[in-house]
């Protein structure tokens, strides 16, 4: 059977003048998007968010 060796992880990044930092990281697009939008409801239109989804490697256990 096949296993997966990567997992999906979304970040939130934000960018207040000085380059794109990642604030928060979520392994599930529905928690993701929630907090990503808290953080849009919070900036008040001051810095610009964005969410990226990336891809990590799994390590083996």
């Amino acid at each position: 059977m096949y296993k997966r060796k990567t997992r999906d992880r979304w970040d939130i990044e934000t960018n207040f003048g000085y380059g794109w930092e990642v604030e928060c990281s979520e392994y599930s697009a529905a928690e993701a998007k929630e907090q990503f939008i808290c953080y849009l409801k919070n900036s008040h239109g001051r810095y610009s968010a964005r969410l990226v989804k990336r891809r990590e490697k799994i390590a083996d256990s």
